[in-house]
């Protein structure tokens, strides 16, 4: 197959958007023989998000829940079809946290997407592609497929728009503008922000805010 047959082939399984990326340059050195990256999106409801412009919901934690077992299934079927063409492919949880003091992962998922071409980083430190913005939920498969691939986003689109920036109710979004080399703690008090993850998900069994993803203007009043 190639890449634009396996890229449909993983749109059929249930993802909304699929890039292919040259990770070489900044792969963890334990996966650098795995110089390419499979970034695949799947959107959260439009009709969903749009409820929690004012704070997280029950219904938000179950579709995010939801979403992320769709993510995990494409990925593993993903997997399997590159590996029987001879390849290496090791796919990352759709939430991989290794490090809880600095909260790193093994790989960003949003890194893998940039470098895919899917979007850029917004200023509320979250992937924004052009079709959905932010309201998308990520996940990565690591290969040495030799993919065509998609020519990668290294600087945000979003201008001017404070609009994350300002509905944060920590004020944990510091306003900085994203391109190749911004680190996150440029963007975000990732700290502050976890923090109230993890209060939410005491009471809703999932660690989400989502209100710096509904207020987005781009892909916004989609269902």
């Amino acid at each position: 197959m190639n890449s634009e047959e396996i890229r449909q082939k993983i749109i059929e399984w249930g993802a909304n958007l699929v890039g292919f990326g040259d990770l070489k340059n900044c792969i963890p050195g334990k996966f650098k023989y795995l110089k390419n990256g499979v970034s695949i999106a799947v959107r959260l409801s439009g009709s969903i998000m749009d409820e929690v412009i004012n704070g997280p919901t029950k219904k938000y934690a179950a579709h995010y829940h939801l979403v992320n077992a769709l993510l995990t299934s494409i990925a593993s079927k993903t997997t399997r079809l590159i590996k029987s063409f001879g390849y290496k492919a090791f796919p990352l949880p759709v939430a991989q946290t290794i490090d809880k003091n600095e909260l790193k992962a093994i790989f960003p998922h949003k890194t893998a997407a940039t470098r895919a071409g899917l979007g850029w980083i917004g200023k509320n430190a979250l992937l924004v592609t052009p079709e959905f913005g932010p309201r998308v939920r990520l996940i990565t498969i690591l290969t040495d497929y030799p993919f065509e691939l998609d020519l990668p986003i290294e600087k945000d689109q979003c201008n001017k728009c404070n609009k994350c920036v300002d509905i944060c109710p920590l004020n944990a979004l510091k306003g900085n503008s994203w391109q190749i080399g911004v680190k996150r703690y440029d963007l975000v008090d990732v700290l502050l922000c976890s923090k109230l993850i993890e209060e939410n998900k005491k009471i809703l069994n999932a660690p989400v805010c989502g209100q710096c993803i509904s207020v987005c203007p781009i892909g916004g009043k989609k269902s």
